[in-house]
């Protein structure tokens, strides 16, 4: 009997160390794992879901490059007044505007204000100031005064571009 006990409390001995030794840890190597194969199915699942929205990533990556050139140019990080004035006589000459004059106001440093002297008749005038500010990079109508000749409208516009903030 006393060897039978003895034979019992060994393979109890056995079981808790086994229990406490190999076991115990095994789980929790296990459970970490289990969690480390979700987190990656997570990622996956994640991937899977954006090259499905995106088809090629190569695609987003440039329609992504374009969008920042795009609002580059809208708000350009130089106010780039020759560049504009070249664009408002571009505008002029295509929807047959007459630009006499064209002054630059004070350069804030993320502002400038342009005012132009024009002669044109009522639609030429309202295709430009749209086409103005419609265009490729922020600009506002600041101010502006017209004055009618039997039809022929004469005044002045001032616009003002807008920089990025450095």
């Amino acid at each position: 009997m006393r060897e039978l006990l003895k034979v019992l409390g060994i393979c109890a001995t056995v079981a808790v160390l086994f229990w406490l030794l190999v076991y115990t840890p095994v789980q929790a190597e296990i459970s970490t794992m289990r969690l480390q194969t979700r987190q990656l199915q997570l990622s996956a699942r994640e991937l899977d879901s954006l090259q499905t929205r995106h088809g090629n990533f190569a695609d987003f990556v440039a329609a992504t490059d374009e969008r920042l050139t795009l609002a580059q140019e809208f708000l350009p990080a130089a106010l780039d007044d020759e560049k504009f004035t070249a664009r408002l006589y571009q505008i002029a000459e295509n929807k047959k505007f007459a630009i006499n004059s064209v002054q630059l106001g004070e350069n804030s440093g993320d502002t400038l204000n342009v005012r132009l002297r024009f002669d044109a008749d009522y639609i030429s005038l309202l295709n430009f100031v749209r086409e103005v500010l419609d265009g490729d990079r922020l600009v506002r109508l600041e101010n502006y005064s017209i004055d009618s000749d039997g039809g022929f409208l004469s005044g002045e516009l001032e616009f003002v571009i807008f920089a990025a903030k450095n």
